[in-house]
């Protein structure tokens, strides 16, 4: 009976310690690589990138555009992720003049544009140089305003004599014609704009400066 006894708790041990090495060998599928996700070797594509190289890249201001504050860059990096830095600028803008964006430190041809320009009424005439207008008018100047869609700013002077309405191109950055109609007791000169302004009139004697912010 003693040795029965014993053989019996022998078989009992084979048993569990048969068990504890079966489940721990199906608990790992392959012991030979970490268990720690974060230490597997990254795997990288192979498909090449088709995108094309950075050439130069042009971005169009919008017209009520007056400073520029900072350039934000996104890159992503050889690993896929996504970086972003932000340049400070903070410096005024011409927003008729593109912002040029290039790799290689080549500078872009740029065409100048025109900014002057004459249209002679006979009994008012205007000149533009850059954002300034000047208006020689001896007719005395009843009022001025805004217009909006397109953006226009309004003169109207005093002036009786009949005179045939007729209208003139400008074309010089940021006037771009000049409307004269006749409305019976006055004048009225009508200056289109090329975007939204703030503009600012000096009169002195028979000349009236206009100066679009």
């Amino acid at each position: 009976m003693l040795i029965h006894n014993s053989d019996g708790r022998f078989m009992k041990y084979s048993i569990c310690l048969s068990f504890l090495l079966l489940s721990s060998l199906s608990a790992r599928e392959n012991p030979f690589f970490p268990l720690d996700e974060s230490k597997k070797q990254k795997v990288t594509s192979n498909i090449p990138d088709v995108r094309p190289q950075m050439g130069t890249i042009n971005y169009t201001f919008p017209d009520q555009a007056r400073v520029l504050k900072e350039v934000t860059l996104s890159v992503q990096n050889l690993d896929g992720s996504i970086e972003e830095r932000k340049i400070q600028v903070d410096q005024t803008i011409d927003w008729h003049r593109p912002l040029v964006l290039s790799q290689g430190g080549k500078s872009a041809q740029t065409v100048a544009a025109k900014n002057s320009s004459v249209a002679n009424f006979g009994f008012v005439q205007f000149y533009s140089k850059g954002k300034s207008l000047s208006v020689k008018a001896p007719d005395t100047l009843v009022r001025h305003f805004v217009l909006s869609d397109p953006n226009r700013i309004v003169l109207d002077f005093k002036h009786a004599a009949s005179f045939k309405s007729e209208k003139k191109t400008l074309n010089a950055a940021p006037y771009l014609d000049v409307t004269l109609g006749n409305h019976g007791q006055f004048a009225r000169a009508t200056i289109t704009l090329d975007g939204h302004y703030s503009y600012t009139l000096n009169k002195a004697g028979e000349l009236i400066t206009i100066t679009c912010k």
